[in-house]
């Protein structure tokens, strides 16, 4: 069942697209090994990885794993379908790896040596970035794993929905707009006295309440429960961020 959080303009399909022809192939000269920009990427350290991938993902080629049913079209010239690449995103699509919180996650690679450390049996087919996240965005739970295997680089469902629609992504923890989300949020649950937003260790974000002193456990569990609900339950927290995890602190 379509997830009904998912913005209508990922999810919605390609415009009609004409009777197959042939076009030149933008990865004619393509050799399979890895771009600069995603060797840069790769080498940014945690939490600015994701995003520098991202970047280079916007303009930048992957490769995507077919297995050996899934042959796109060619011509005699090494030319190439115009329809060759979505249907490879679309047979792509079947394949999935498991994420460390047990979603599900369309894997996709930098490099042909990566894929074949992966999975020798893959076949590697170059698309546009955005081409690989709306294939992405529409199976399971949204999320692209680059390079499983090889220094992994998890895409939350957030940036592949940005990059399906071509857009810029900033990270919830970046994103100063969802500190009023996440006021707005917890608004109403008078223990809390201030909340703030960092990078998380396993999750995109971590959410850090302050709470009032002199609560006892029962009281604790209470406001938690109800704060932990309040976010899950944010339309705006719901698209814009990925995965969260709340942390307590209590005032001094």
């Amino acid at each position: 069942m379509p997830d009904p959080f998912i913005p209508p303009e990922v999810m919605a399909p390609a415009p009609p697209r004409p009777s197959r022809h042939l076009a030149p192939n933008p990865f004619a000269g393509d050799d399979g090994s890895r771009p600069p920009a995603f060797a840069s990427a790769k080498a940014v350290e945690p939490p600015h990885r994701t995003p520098a991938v991202v970047a280079a993902m916007r303009t930048g080629r992957v490769l995507v794993p077919v297995l050996a049913h899934a042959h796109p079209g060619r011509g005699a010239r090494g030319e190439v379908a115009i329809d060759a690449a979505a249907d490879a995103c679309e047979q792509a699509a079947t394949v999935t790896v498991e994420v460390p919180d047990g979603r599900a996650a369309m894997p996709v690679f930098s490099s042909l040596g990566a894929m074949a450390a992966w999975d020798p049996r893959a076949r590697p087919v170059p698309v546009r970035g955005h081409q690989a996240a709306r294939a992405a965005a529409s199976i399971t739970d949204g999320l692209m794993l680059l390079d499983p295997g090889d220094e992994p680089v998890l895409i939350p469902r957030p940036a592949v929905w940005a990059l399906a629609r071509e857009r810029e992504w900033i990270p919830s923890w970046a994103d100063e707009a969802l500190a009023g989300a996440l006021a707005g949020a917890l608004a109403g649950i008078d223990e809390l006295v201030g909340v703030r937003i960092e990078p998380g260790r396993t999750t995109e974000i971590r959410v850090v309440v302050a709470l009032r002193p002199g609560l006892d456990a029962p009281r604790l569990r209470d406001v938690l429960s109800r704060a932990s609900a309040a976010l899950s339950g944010d339309p705006v927290l719901r698209e814009r961020v990925d995965s969260m995890e709340l942390y307590p602190t209590s005032l001094a």
